[in-house]
């Protein structure tokens, strides 16, 4: 049996094909927001007008004079372009100029990016006609104010330098803030280093207090430790028109919800849980996970995997065909053999139900190990056909396998 896995994202997006013996017992996670049809410009540029406890965008431009466009990074699969054209194409027709916006790049904490990853998240034509900035989480942040925790909030000046805030987002399910989208494009993304510190920070110690395993909590509103902080720090920057898309596995918008950061989240959450959620692996000899939309952060698809092995023990197969390697990331990243980010360690625990962790990557990146967990049951393989030759060699009739269609922007239904 053969399935078609989506890969090489923002690189020729080529899909990739693996073949299973049919003597294995095989099961497919796939998500029901692959089957909806991609939305066109129009439809989303009729979302701007019918926004969440906002104005409707064109209405909301006119008069403005500075206007900064904060769109995510490189390591997310949002469709940012498409949005980004019919944002342009509204702000344009409320009178506003080219020579008044400017894009910013929500970085957080990841690495600086080059033109190169600039025109695969928004076009080559909105990369000739306006200027776009990395965030510098560094510097160039300026206090906003002070949380109810006595955290203090510095943001990109850039972006409060401006009287019309707008964000490029999608809703996709997050191992801390239970989805991204709302605030959360400000805060990690355009926050100062401090501010980031103590955010990620509220999230470990709420997960501890409460006891509770982040990838089993992911799509659950009850896991709300570092959500109600972002929605606290957002409320600072004032003034925020957000869009956050749902997209499926081929990185295609299917839903839209678009205002006030935090009405719209609201609001669209129920779709993103409907639309991203597959059912749980139980008991599986091999579980197979792809990571495509979030291929730079390949970690998020491993541990989804490692909850649907049987507890006897069995083997995680990574498929991650991204040429861009593992971001660098200046908070849970590592920077040698022995230093790393502010954060570096604190979130990977030994997973004794993991045989192997076999990672088939063409384009293997050391130095980020670390970030799999389990240094010591990792397996590099450059093509499928290695994969599986050393799969075959400890599996015979009637294993049990799981494929998981895209392991970065999934969740598993839960028993209640």
């Amino acid at each position: 049996m053969e399935f078609t896995m989506q890969q090489n994202a923002w690189q020729g997006f080529r899909p990739v094909t693996i073949r299973l013996p049919d003597h294995w017992e095989v099961e497919y996670h796939g998500i029901p927001g692959d089957d909806l049809p991609q939305m066109t410009k129009e439809q989303i540029k009729e979302k701007l007008n019918r926004p969440y406890g906002m104005k409707p965008l064109r209405e909301l431009a006119r008069g403005r004079k500075e206007v900064a466009i904060v769109f995510d990074d490189i390591t997310r699969g949002t469709p940012t372009q498409v949005m980004a054209e019919a944002v342009l194409e509204e702000l344009h027709a409320a009178g506003v100029q080219r020579n008044q916006i400017r894009f910013l790049c929500a970085l957080g904490t990841h690495g600086a990016h080059t033109r190169r990853d600039f025109v695969q998240k928004l076009g080559e034509e909105i990369c000739h006609r306006y200027p776009i900035y990395n965030h510098n989480c560094y510097d160039g942040c300026v206090p906003i104010g002070t949380t109810s925790r006595g955290v203090e909030v510095k943001i990109n000046k850039e972006l409060m330098d401006c009287d019309l805030k707008i964000g490029l987002g999608a809703l996709t399910p997050h191992v801390f803030n239970s989805f991204g989208g709302g605030g959360k494009l400000l805060f990690p993304g355009m926050a100062s280093i401090e501010t980031i510190v103590q955010n990620h920070t509220t999230a470990v110690e709420y997960l501890r207090e409460h006891q509770l395993n982040s990838t089993e909590m992911m799509g659950d509103l009850r896991m709300e430790g570092m959500r109600a902080e972002i929605e606290e720090m957002t409320r600072m920057v004032g003034e925020f028109f957000k869009l956050d898309c749902i997209y499926n596995t081929r990185l295609e918008p299917v839903d839209l919800y678009a205002g006030d950061p935090i009405e719209a989240y609201y609001a669209g959450v129920p779709a993103a849980q409907r639309l991203y959620r597959t059912k749980r692996p139980a008991d599986k000899d091999i579980v197979i996970v792809n990571a495509n939309a979030k291929a730079s952060e390949a970690n998020i698809a491993i541990s989804l995997a490692c909850m649907g092995l049987s507890p006897k023990g069995g083997d995680i197969v990574l498929v991650d065909h991204t040429s861009l390697g593992q971001i660098p990331h200046y908070v849970f990243g590592y920077f040698g053999k022995n230093s790393g980010g502010r954060m570096c360690g604190r979130i990977f625990r030994s997973r004794p139900q993991v045989r192997r962790i076999l990672c088939n990557m063409p384009y293997p990146d050391l130095g980020s190990a670390p970030l799999f967990g389990d240094v010591d049951k990792q397996v590099y393989l450059d093509s499928w056909e290695e994969t599986l030759a050393l799969l075959e060699q400890d599996y015979g009739p009637g294993t049990r396998v799981s494929v998981i269609a895209d392991g970065t922007i999934t969740y598993f239904a839960r028993e209640e």
